[in-house]
């Protein structure tokens, strides 16, 4: 399958948001401090890439854990995720592991999710929730147009098209930093996900708001970076 082999000669024509970094961040609600994430981008020993997302949050009798990782590579000037994975711990809930397999090759995907698996029809173009944070990052560091993003998740496709919001200045611990603000709508308007994006800082993103109903159910603030 193609997860399991990457070979050097197609990896070509590298994309300015491809590069290793590390984001950590404090989970706010309410101006209440929830917890901690973590966002890391690095490369593998195999030439490959691993895009990863950690977040450890508490609130009252709730904790929530949970771990994202996406496997990929760079074919042609474009990101061709090969393994993603999600695995969420929340109280009172049974463990929810995500697991979903590109095979570029045979142009499927294999994927499970608690008790459904899946095996479906691949498409060019098409990412994984932290592989397409890097597509958006790519754009606006090439300052090209943003295109809708078609990503695979838990065995069925979401459209999803970003709107530039403007730019923004945020006050962090690293001092005033330019942004540049991006909404993506989801599900007829109910979940709203805004999004910065570090101007001067390799568009890294600094700041995410989720939003659902009109009510804020999370903060992420970076609190360092490094690239």
């Amino acid at each position: 399958m193609a997860e399991e082999s990457a070979p050097a000669e197609q990896e070509s024509t590298a994309l300015k948001a491809v590069k290793p970094y590390i984001i950590k961040y404090k989970v706010m609600h309410d101006g209440d401090k929830l917890g901690t994430a973590t966002r890391k981008l690095e490369q593998l020993s195999n030439g490959q890439w691993q895009a990863s997302m950690e977040s450890d949050i508490s609130y009252y009798l709730l904790s929530d854990e949970r771990r994202e990782t996406s496997r990929f590579e760079v074919f042609n000037g474009f990101i061709r995720p090969l393994n993603y994975q999600s695995l969420a711990d929340t109280s009172f809930r049974s463990d929810r592991t995500l697991i979903q397999k590109f095979d570029w090759k045979a142009m499927r995907e294999q994927g499970s999710y608690e008790d459904r698996k899946w095996n479906m029809q691949l498409k060019e173009g098409l990412l994984d929730p932290l592989t397409e944070v890097l597509a958006v990052r790519e754009n606006l560091m090439a300052q090209k147009p943003l295109q809708p993003i078609d990503i695979s998740y838990r065995g069925e496709i979401r459209h999803h098209e970003f709107k530039v919001m403007g730019e923004e200045v945020l006050k962090t611990k690293q001092g005033e930093v330019r942004t540049a603000k991006l909404q993506l709508v989801e599900k007829n308007g109910t979940r709203i996900t805004n999004f910065w994006f570090a101007i001067d800082h390799e568009m890294l993103l600094v700041q995410i708001q989720r939003i659902k109903d009109g009510e804020e159910e999370a903060k992420l603030v970076a609190t360092s970076w490094e690239l």
